[in-house]
């Protein structure tokens, strides 16, 4: 939730300073918006870069090793159970 909300401000500071370019090539700049607009998109960068989302782990990486893995097990399973035939 908190990611969502540094995308929120970091929208509402890009907005902010195109008003404030909008308004500097009127030749009458509002600085106001300038600070406001890149400290929102400061804080919505540092919020979504804090609270981003946990990499999921690739599953698939060691599927070759689980194969093996589970292929010999198999056949220890095999082997004991021939043995206790005999």
């Amino acid at each position: 939730m908190k990611r969502k909300i540094g995308q929120f401000f970091l929208y509402l500071g890009l907005i902010l300073l195109v008003i404030f370019f909008t308004t500097d090539q009127a030749q009458h700049p509002a600085y106001g918006y300038f600070f406001s607009g890149f400290g929102l998109a400061l804080l919505g960068i540092l919020m979504m870069w804090r609270y981003r989302n946990p990499v999921e782990p690739n599953t698939e990486r060691f599927r070759t090793v689980r194969k093996l893995r589970d292929r010999d097990k198999q056949r220890a399973e095999e082997r004991s159970k021939k043995r206790e035939k005999y």
